[in-house]
């Protein structure tokens, strides 16, 4: 049998390890997986030797600011981002012109993925609808559902402002009558607005250096996430704790996941919980922009969460704003976050080869639990026969460094981690049989990315 596509020689993730096979792909599906002394012959031919074909990564938690911002991202600069480090499929989040709280908006940010995603794509809906449109995002496919506990400043005033826990509450309880998780960025204003004026009664000005490392704190996010848990349990809803990278945030997830009362799964995302970068390479002006960053969480308990499963998954929070948009003079009033999806894949890999996790766990929380959590598996997360080809081929003995001279997709040009030197690499990405990034070099089509939902994943 001629395959449409063959990787041959790559050590293989299946459910019961690493394997060396090799892999034949029939249109979108893998059609076999072969024992080394078992020839395929392929239209296009990979050769994997000394590499690992692990499922496709998924990024649950992107910003790709499709609809209504793409001066700062959209579907097609943006999946170009994560094809270039190896990711197949990505979650983007709410924050959004229009706020995809009604069926009408949500599919809006659909139909912008389905012509321009180069990957595939499942978009976060809003839960600050009525509960009908609650449920009728849900019935069209959205894996889960995002708020965001945040005061309405720049550049956070896409997400309906701030707050109150009582519309939380509702929320979740409309959520809950769907059956899907919902997510919130924990938050809490007072700690937020004594930060700033603490700065004030120093005589301090504004800036992100004065300010930004006093947000975002353990105290804040832990306590914001434990109001959030009880209005989660008592809704009986599905909760995601995303962000948990914060000391108690962490043992409050333990704690709960211990007790088994409450449904819940976790991530942190990496863009601001590790190794944020004080500032970022703009390639077009050849300058640097500062941007500092939140209150420093502690990297070691994080990866020991994930290495004990406490934490499920992790997401990127490529989180892009155009060049022009921030202001390290005014801390209330500038970009937050930046573009990192170039890099996302690669970075996680080299976490392996530096000891942070095993690849058996990179593999469960880049592709495996997601998958399993939202309904999508074994279509997703999986390299059974049958399955969509995806995969994510990793040369774990690449050694290189994160330059000013290298390529990247997204729409704002940026660069972070210059300097960082990197051990690991990703050289390939597959989506559905299509090799979209071969080492380095993409070959990618708008519009090849699909909507992926549990229901089209039966």
């Amino acid at each position: 049998m001629q395959f449409d596509l063959v990787i041959k020689n790559g050590t293989v993730y299946t459910e019961k390890g690493f394997h060396k096979l090799n892999v034949g792909v029939a249109g979108e599906k893998i059609a076999v997986l072969a024992e080394p002394g078992v020839e395929l012959e392929g239209n296009k031919v990979i050769d994997a030797a000394g590499k690992y074909v692990l499922p496709g990564f998924i990024d649950c938690h992107c910003h790709l600011r499709d609809p209504g911002l793409t001066h700062k991202e959209d579907f097609y600069t943006g999946t170009m981002a994560a094809a270039h480090s190896g990711i197949t499929m990505v979650c983007p989040q709410p924050n959004i012109k229009p706020v995809p709280s009604t069926l009408e908006a949500y599919m809006e940010e659909v139909k912008a993925g389905e012509e321009r995603a180069v990957i595939d794509f499942n978009p976060i809906g809003c839960p600050l609808g009525t509960p009908e449109d609650v449920k009728q995002i849900a019935e069209a496919g959205s894996a889960w559902f995002k708020l965001f506990e945040k005061v309405a400043t720049y550049p956070y005033n896409t997400t309906a402002g701030t707050l109150d826990t009582h519309r939380i509450y509702e929320a979740f309880r409309a959520v809950a009558a769907t059956g899907k998780y919902c997510s919130v960025h924990p938050f809490d204003k007072y700690f937020f607005d004594a930060a700033v004026e603490k700065i004030k009664a120093e005589g301090k000005p504004l800036t992100l250096e004065n300010v930004r490392h006093l947000w975002y704190s353990d105290e804040e996010m832990t306590g914001a996430a434990y109001q959030l848990s009880y209005y989660a349990k008592k809704a009986g809803l599905k909760w995601y704790a995303m962000h948990a990278w914060m000391p108690g945030y962490i043992d409050l997830v333990r704690m709960l996941k211990e007790r088994g009362e409450m449904t819940i799964v976790s991530s942190f995302e990496y863009m601001p919980a590790m190794d944020a970068s004080d500032e970022i390479y703009h390639i077009d002006s050849g300058k640097y922009i500062y941007l500092n960053h939140d209150a420093k969480p502690d990297k070691a308990k994080i990866w020991e969460a994930v290495r004990d499963g406490t934490i499920d998954m992790i997401g990127s929070d490529h989180a892009p704003h155009a060049p022009e948009e921030y202001h390290p003079e005014d801390a209330l009033h500038t970009g937050a976050g930046f573009a990192m999806l170039d890099y996302f894949g690669h970075l996680l890999v080299s976490h392996v080869n530096e000891g942070d996790l095993s690849l058996e766990r990179l593999v469960e929380v880049t592709s495996v639990n997601f998958a399993k959590t939202f309904g999508m598996y074994p279509r997703k997360g999986s390299n059974l026969p049958g399955t969509d080809a995806d995969f994510t081929i990793v040369d774990l003995n690449q050694e290189w460094e994160i330059s000013e001279k290298d390529t990247v997709y997204t729409k704002t040009q940026t660069i972070p981690y210059v300097g960082r030197k990197m051990h690991g690499k990703v050289t390939g990405t597959v989506v559905r049989g299509r090799v979209v990034m071969d080492n380095g070099v993409m070959d990618a089509q708008p519009g090849w990315g699909k909507m992926i939902t549990a229901e089209n994943s039966k």
